[in-house]
């Protein structure tokens, strides 16, 4: 019954492909594009190009966050000194070259489109942590305006659902860590943990842990230096999760980054701090393991943690690495190079398995400059409908523009239409 149902599932892939190629094909109006012909690409960056105006595009930023579902990235916040006189807010009399902003980007019809968020929102808009819940978007922490005299322990909710969404803080109680940025956040069960950041002046990893339900934070574990194990202060790292352990990746202080040789990893259920070795590349002996960084980007797809770009300080990174958390071992990606070294950007990745990465500080030409490009990769191989979707919009991106009863009658699924609507 099995190899039964998965041949006509093969066979319904395949003549859906064959009928939306014939499709896109059959079609020589002027809508029909004359790209290259699609060809699928595993750990190739691909620089996804906007069709909305420059003017209504994000501005080239840092220190911003991204969240991602199959149909939108998310970006929050950010910074960016040399805002334009126009284009800077005001808060106090102050100019702050922060964004105080949510877009949102199709991937279908490569659009941007800024929120009419109302309500309640932060000041504290660079190096946040965030987090998305369904169709939520939950933000915490972060600093303002000049760094570190300004930090968060505030958290906020955001619908994504609609445009002119309304952001409200949320009143907690308890426990409450203390305000800084560059934290971390992990979701589970109903609660929301943060780990580590710094006020600026002075690192932590400790743990806290707020309760959705009740909205009361409670300490999970503060770091006071004196037992095995336990990791150093540190600010702008990242965390992958198995269910029952958060483990943190690289991170570091004003002069330090963090290697990935032994990462902290932190129980959940026996709240305590272990050590894991990792494993070097055996194919690379001469970059084994990813050299120590902070400000990179990193994401989380299954068992397997990617983690690109980041500084140490010095050095400004292009790589990408993989590791197995199941094995501990570290993989170098030779044929996934980012076109420029770039750090302070933010990374997400879809549910079918596509690494994104928005802005951040890049070097080139020996100047380091923000930027506001989307590049794209697929780090495993997706489903051949989603195949047959991606090179649909290749040979026919004027699909976005077409109505349902138009989209159904060439037999498009409506999991697909609901992503290419607006």
């Amino acid at each position: 019954m099995f190899h039964l149902s998965l041949f006509i599932f093969t066979a319904f892939v395949i003549v859906l492909m064959a009928k939306l190629y014939k499709f896109a094909m059959g079609n020589t109006d002027e809508h029909a594009t004359e790209n290259e012909p699609y060809v699928f690409k595993v750990f190739k960056y691909i620089k996804v190009e906007s069709n909305t105006i420059q003017q209504q595009q994000p501005l080239a930023r840092s220190g911003h966050r991204i969240v991602a579902d199959s149909k939108y990235l998310y970006s929050f916040g950010g910074y960016n000194p040399q805002i334009p006189a126009d284009y800077q807010r005001r808060r106090e009399d102050e100019d702050f070259p922060l964004f105080q902003e949510l877009w949102k980007f199709n991937f279908a019809s490569r659009e941007w489109s800024l929120f009419s968020i109302c309500g309640t929102l932060p000041l504290e808009l660079a190096s946040n942590a965030v987090v998305r819940l369904g169709s939520y978007l939950m933000v915490y922490g972060g600093t303002g305006s000049p760094f570190g005299t300004r930090c968060s322990n505030s958290l906020y909710l955001c619908s994504l659902k609609d445009d002119t969404s309304k952001m409200m803080e949320i009143n907690t109680t308890g426990q409450l860590p203390i305000p800084q940025y560059g934290q971390a956040l992990v979701y589970h069960n109903n609660y929301l943990y943060t780990i580590g950041g710094t006020t600026g002046y002075a690192y932590s990893c400790d743990i806290h842990r707020l309760n959705l339900t009740t909205r009361v934070w409670e300490q999970v574990y503060i770091c006071q230096g004196n037992k095995e194990h336990e990791p150093p202060g540190r600010y702008r790292h990242e965390v992958a999760f198995t269910g029952t352990d958060v483990y943190i990746l690289g991170g570091g202080t004003a002069e330090v980054a963090y290697d990935f040789k032994e990462l902290p990893v932190f129980n959940l259920e026996k709240r305590e701090w272990r050590s894991v070795r990792t494993h070097p590349d055996a194919n690379t002996p001469h970059y084994g393991l990813p050299k120590g960084r902070r400000c990179h980007g990193a994401v989380q797809n299954d068992q397997e943690v990617f983690i690109c770009g980041g500084s140490d300080g010095t050095e400004i990174f292009t790589d990408l690495w993989r590791l197995d958390l199941r094995t501990s071992v570290w993989t170098r990606i030779d044929t996934c190079i980012l076109p420029n070294p770039t750090y302070f950007h933010s990374t997400a990745v879809t549910p079918e398995g596509k690494l994104v990465i928005f802005g951040g500080i890049i070097s080139q030409m020996g100047q380091i400059k923000r930027n506001n490009w989307v590049y794209t990769t697929w780090l495993r191989i997706p489903k051949l409908s989603e195949m047959c979707f991606e090179a649909l919009l290749h040979y026919r991106p004027v699909l976005t523009k077409y109505n349902n009863d138009e989209l159904i009658s060439i037999g498009m699924p409506r999991h697909f239409i609901h992503r290419l609507q607006q």
